[in-house]
């Protein structure tokens, strides 16, 4: 059983952006999926697969947001520098001391930031970039 699942009410209406939001949600539940077994290690492998898909993503999505004229833009590049520093503090924090950051403190941070990224910001650049070409397709 997934811990988050995806919906099409989190399209933002470009398949390629979806993509990589399910990729992000699949991350999370290999966290999820691993607490019945060495969570503290899956913990150390999941932020930093994390990052580095993030910081794919979101150089993607914002090549999007540019070449669709969404208005903000600027906005949304603060809001994902502000994410990664998020995920590379807790990252610092697991490196500095493994069992101060637990699998739950983890999972529970990871998709909240998650869902509340795609919800709250995401779909609104939807009504910009659905129908528009994708620049990295």
């Amino acid at each position: 059983m997934a811990y988050l699942e995806w919906t099409e009410n989190l399209s933002v209406g470009v398949k390629r952006m979806d993509d990589h939001h399910k990729k992000l949600v699949d991350l999370i539940n290999m966290l999820f999926d691993a607490m019945s077994g060495d969570a503290t290690r899956a913990v150390d492998t999941v932020l930093s697969d994390l990052l580095d898909y993030t910081r794919y993503h979101f150089g993607e999505e914002e090549k999007l947001l540019a070449a669709c004229g969404y208005p903000d833009l600027e906005e949304h590049q603060g809001v994902h520098r502000g994410m990664v520093k998020e995920v590379l503090d807790m990252r610092q924090r697991y490196l500095d001391n493994p069992v101060s950051v637990s699998p739950n403190e983890a999972l529970d941070f990871l998709s909240k930031w998650l869902m509340r990224h795609i919800i709250g910001k995401d779909l609104r650049y939807r009504s910009y970039a659905e129908g528009q070409p994708d620049p990295g397709a």
